[in-house]
This record gives C-alpha cells, sequence and structure tokens, in this order.
C-alpha cells in the first residue's frame, strides 16, 4: 500500500470518528480517501487537492454492493447523494460545503425528477451544476454525480 493511500486512509478514519480536524493539503499535495460505496474499486472515493475535494462518479448502488438500488432515477439519485454526503465526511467536509457537481442522465426524460431530488440535497445555496445526457451509463443506471467541494480547514 503506497503511503499515499494509507495516509487517506488513516486521515479518512480519524475524519469518521472526530478525532480532530482533517489536516489542509498544501497546493502540491494530494490526499486519497477510499471509497466507502464498494471496497477494491481502481480509483479513489475522494481526493483532496488544496482546499478542494474532488469525488467522482457515483452512481446508486445498494451500499457495499454492485447492484442499483431499485425504484429508478430518484432512488438511484437519493442512493447516489447519500454516498457522495458519506464520501466528503470521510474526507473531512460536507454537502454543504459542495461548489459544483456534474449530473450524468441517461434519459433526457428524467431531468425534471432528477431536479426534485437535487432541491431536496441542496434546499439552499445550491452549488452550481452541469448535466449531460449520455447514451449509456454503467450498470445500465438512469443517474450518475460526481461533486467537488470545499475542504475544511
Amino acid at each position: 500500500m503506497s503511503k499515499l493511500t494509507m495516509n487517506g486512509r488513516i486521515l479518512a478514519v480519524a475524519a469518521a470518528l472526530g478525532l480532530g480536524a482533517v489536516p489542509a493539503a498544501s497546493a502540491t499535495e494530494r490526499i486519497a480517501y477510499p471509497s466507502p460505496v464498494v471496497e477494491g474499486l481502481p480509483y479513489s472515493g475522494a481526493v483532496r487537492a488544496g482546499d478542494m475535494i474532488y469525488v467522482g462518479g457515483v452512481l446508486g448502488t445498494v451500499q457495499g454492493k454492485s447492484e442499483l438500488v431499485p425504484g429508478g432515477i430518484q432512488a438511484e439519485a437519493r442512493q447516489a447523494f447519500m454516498h457522495v454526503k458519506n464520501i466528503l465526511e470521510g474526507a473531512g467536509t460536507s454537502l454543504d460545503r459542495t461548489v459544483k457537481c456534474v449530473v450524468l442522465l441517461s434519459n433526457i426524460d428524467d431531468f425534471a425528477a432528477m431536479n426534485e431530488v437535487f432541491r431536496e440535497v441542496f434546499p439552499e445555496a445550491p452549488p452550481t451544476r452541469s448535466t449531460i445526457i449520455v447514451p449509456k451509463i454503467p450498470m445500465n443506471a438512469a443517474f450518475e454525480v460526481e461533486c467537488n467541494a470545499l475542504a475544511r480547514d
């Protein structure tokens, strides 16, 4: 295990347990945090670079499994945002510090339903967002999201 991965895991555990502030990353330092969604993925759940936390594409999967939650676009979106919330908290920040999201939809007809969930997740001062309609999302998902948030000092 690389030093960077080990440091990320230690920091994520410390943050999750409330054992103090997650240290700030310098402008050139990169801290990786494992995904709490499914173990063994070939990418980090989040990466801190400077004062930003970057969360890559997240699907609405059942916690710990490689299967989508049942219920369609809104159920997937709610679950994906719950995963994003957990990932951000593991990295020492929170959803309310999100500044940008990119949403992928596999069907433009789901736009209004997705907007309803986005309003639930970000009821006040929502982050900026881009929505991209794509022909296919992994696992035939209806929804995928990535978010960028400000780190806590």
